[in-house]
C-alpha cells in the first residue's frame, strides 16, 4: 500500500475516506483506477448491491468480484461468457491481464435465439490466440436452469475466472424480469470480472 505510485513496476493499492454516498464516491475513484476490486455483498455486510452496481456502471472500468471463499491465487482458466455485445468485448479487453497469464482460456456460449454461436465464437477464439494460451469453445445448452446458472456452473467444472459483460439490458428490466448479470452479482460461487 502506497501513498504515491511505487518505483518499479507492479501492482498498488491506495486507501481513501470519502464522507457521502458510497456508489459515488467509488464511481468518482474508480474511473481513474485500472481495475476495481468489489466484494459481493452479503446481506447487511460489505458493500451494498447498489454501490456494486454503481462501480459497475458509472466507473466506466473492469469491477474483479472474488468469491466468499478467499483466493489462494488466481485462476490459471480463464472462462470467457460469450455473446457478440460491446458489454461482452469491454469485459475481455478489461479482462486483458489475466489472459496474458492464463495457462487456458474457454470460451462459453449459450444459444439464446437463432445466430450461430459457432461463428462468434470463432471470432473470438481468432483474438485471442494472439495470448500463445490454449484456447477452446464450449456452447452450452439450456435446460431449466438459468443462463446464469448454466455460465457459472461451466466456469466452476474449471475452476475458472469468469469474464462476462454486464447489463447489456437495462437495469430496471433486470430487476423486474430477473437477468443474468444480477445473478451473477448475487451468488456466484467463482471470481468474476464483469463490465459495463
Amino acid at each position: 500500500m502506497a501513498d504515491t505510485p511505487p518505483g518499479p513496476p507492479g501492482p498498488s493499492v491506495q486507501w481513501l475516506r470519502e464522507i457521502g454516498a458510497e456508489p459515488y464516491w467509488v464511481a468518482e475513484h474508480g474511473r481513474a483506477a485500472d481495475l476495481l476490486v468489489i466484494g459481493r455483498p452479503r446481506g447487511d455486510e460489505g458493500v451494498s448491491m447498489e454501490t456494486l452496481e454503481g462501480a459497475l456502471i458509472e466507473s466506466g472500468r473492469p469491477v474483479f468480484i472474488p468469491p466468499a471463499a478467499p483466493l489462494t491465487a488466481l485462476p490459471e482458466t480463464v472462462a470467457v461468457a460469450w455473446k457478440p455485445a460491446r458489454e461482452a468485448a469491454r469485459a475481455v479487453t478489461g479482462a486483458s491481464p489475466f489472459l496474458a497469464i492464463a495457462k487456458q482460456i474457454v470460451i462459453l456460449t449459450v444459444a439464446e435465439d437463432q445466430r450461430a454461436p459457432d461463428e462468434e465464437a470463432d471470432r473470438l477464439m481468432s483474438g485471442l490466440r494472439w495470448y500463445g494460451v490454449p484456447i477452446s469453445t464450449r456452447h452450452l445448452q439450456p435446460d431449466a436452469r438459468s443462463a446464469a446458472d448454466i455460465l457459472v456452473s461451466a466456469a466452476a467444472e474449471h475452476a475458472a475466472l469468469l469474464v462476462m459483460g454486464g447489463y447489456g439490458h437495462s437495469r430496471l428490466r433486470e430487476w423486474i424480469f430477473g437477468g443474468v448479470t444480477l445473478h451473477v452479482l448475487r451468488g456466484a460461487e467463482v471470481p468474476v470480472l464483469m463490465a459495463h
